[in-house]
């Protein structure tokens, strides 16, 4: 009589309408930033950890070059929890109910839309990620994300909190004037963040980093981030897109590995070995430095807002800075 009690208690209607509403208030929450957020936040970590120990076993890295691997983005991603608490999701708040009060129009919910809310948030990181690399100024607070040395899934955490509230602000206002509406904006970046902390996987656990046959052709791979944060002259300032290569395609960015032509990480510069201030920190110096010591007003304006590796020239015969670009030097 108790396993037929149980039985039937268990498949009552009550019981259902419980589990029922249970399962409608957890897809409720799944078109909320702070659900998406709550849901796949723990994703990462987990992988994160289950790579460190296939590094361990696979390639018997010692403990001391593993920390050498994990443990400066480890400290940026526990200083921009301290320092953003919830200043990124107000500014996110902030840009999406301004911007879209001024829209032209607001695309549909639907697949139609979805495709178009995907596409304009690919413009967006391309505009926003192509910005922190052509201007000095805020190539300063990007840096951090590209100073390890050793690509792996702890390098998503890398990065400035200066610069998550640039690209919370760049790209929710860009979506938010093209018509991209509130739940389809929530989609399309929880997506492409999933996707985008995948492409950082390290070549020990996922070798090739490449997807294969047409999807390979429609989808950035690991393979073509790697380029991304490579220091090779062949690859420096290419593949700017997250998912669809489609705008690196557009404007000129795009770059498939070339063989022979392995991926060096890091700056271009020397960094500091292991040093979190260094390559938190380091490029902002560098820039207060050469500020400082510019030879002239203008040339000290120009620094800021001109792309990393530009140096003024005086030209034969004339005077003042002409503005010369260089390769990045950072």
């Amino acid at each position: 009589m108790w396993l037929y009690h149980q039985i039937t208690a268990f498949h009552s209607p009550d019981r259902a309408a419980f589990f029922a509403n249970a399962l409608a208030v957890w897809l409720h929450r799944l078109t909320t930033l702070p659900g998406l957020e709550a849901v796949i936040a723990p994703i990462f970590p987990l992988l994160l950890l289950v790579e460190a120990a296939f590094l361990v076993w696979v390639n018997r890295r010692s403990l001391s070059s593993l920390s050498r691997a994990y443990k400066v983005p480890a400290l940026m991603h526990v200083t921009n929890i301290v320092l953003s608490a919830v200043i990124n999701l107000q500014v996110f708040l902030w840009a999406q109910r301004h911007f879209s009060a001024i829209a032209p129009f607001e695309a549909g919910v639907g697949w139609l839309g979805f495709v178009y809310a995907f596409l304009v948030w690919e413009l967006s990181h391309f505009l926003f990620h192509y910005s922190c690399h052509n201007v000095r100024l805020l190539w300063t607070v990007h840096a951090a994300h590209h100073a390890p040395n050793h690509m792996n899934l702890s390098v998503i955490y890398s990065g400035s909190v200066l610069e998550t509230m640039y690209a919370n602000l760049v790209r929710t206002m860009i979506c938010s004037v093209l018509g991209v509406p509130l739940p389809l904006l929530v989609l399309v970046m929880a997506i492409d963040a999933c996707w985008g902390a995948l492409i950082h996987m390290s070549e020990e656990l996922w070798p090739s980093g490449a997807l294969g046959g047409k999807l390979g052709r429609l989808i950035l791979s690991p393979r073509h981030h790697r380029i991304h944060h490579a220091t090779n002259a062949e690859y420096i300032d290419k593949n700017y897109c997250n998912t669809l290569p489609i705008w690196d395609l557009a404007f000129g960015t795009f770059q498939a590995e070339i063989p022979g032509v392995r991926p060096r990480y890091g700056l271009a510069r020397k960094v500091r070995e292991n040093s979190f201030l260094d390559m938190y920190f380091g490029e902002m110096t560098l820039l207060m430095r050469d500020m400082v010591k510019a030879p002239s007003f203008k040339a000290m304006l120009l620094y800021p807002i001109m792309p990393p590796g530009w140096q003024p020239v005086k030209a034969v015969g004339t005077a003042g800075d002409q503005p010369e670009l260089s390769s990045k030097s950072a």
